[in-house]
């Protein structure tokens, strides 16, 4: 019996694709079944507007998803496993957690938590750029 490893890129990457394609289908219906406004008194109802928006932010999160795969494949770049790996996860809290699991109203600093690591992810990958030009021969 052979050994495999597990690819935990395309497992979590699977993952993530999966639940925001799900979430459109729960979004969808949403919207059709969601009120057009709230009367006064209630609050915590979304209403087709906001359904709308979540729709709009998990297939443009389905989009950032499958876009460094098309890098990769037009530009013929690597992007490192593990950066991959934190960018679906930070997709997933992002747009899963936060907008459709509501995070960012129920867990106190989401949002500063993922601007810290957006900004982390950043810094790592403008390292990996200049890793990367330092390694290509230089034109003449």
């Amino acid at each position: 019996m052979r050994n495999k490893k597990l690819d935990w890129e395309k497992i979590i990457c699977w993952f993530v694709f999966t639940t925001l394609a799900v979430s459109v289908v729960y979004v969808v219906v949403m919207i059709i079944t969601a009120p057009a406004e709230l009367s006064p008194n209630e609050t915590d109802i979304r209403t087709k507007s906001d359904y709308v928006l979540m729709l709009l932010q998990c297939v443009v999160g389905i989009f950032a998803l499958l876009l460094p795969g098309l890098i990769e494949h037009k530009l013929n770049l690597v992007v490192p496993s593990r950066m991959m790996i934190l960018y679906a996860i930070f997709l997933y809290c992002a747009i899963y957690l936060g907008e459709v699991r509501d995070f960012y109203y129920v867990i106190p600093h989401w949002d500063n938590i993922l601007h810290a690591t957006s900004g982390g992810m950043l810094c790592a990958l403008g390292f990996s750029f200049i890793v990367l030009l330092n390694r290509t021969d230089r034109v003449p």
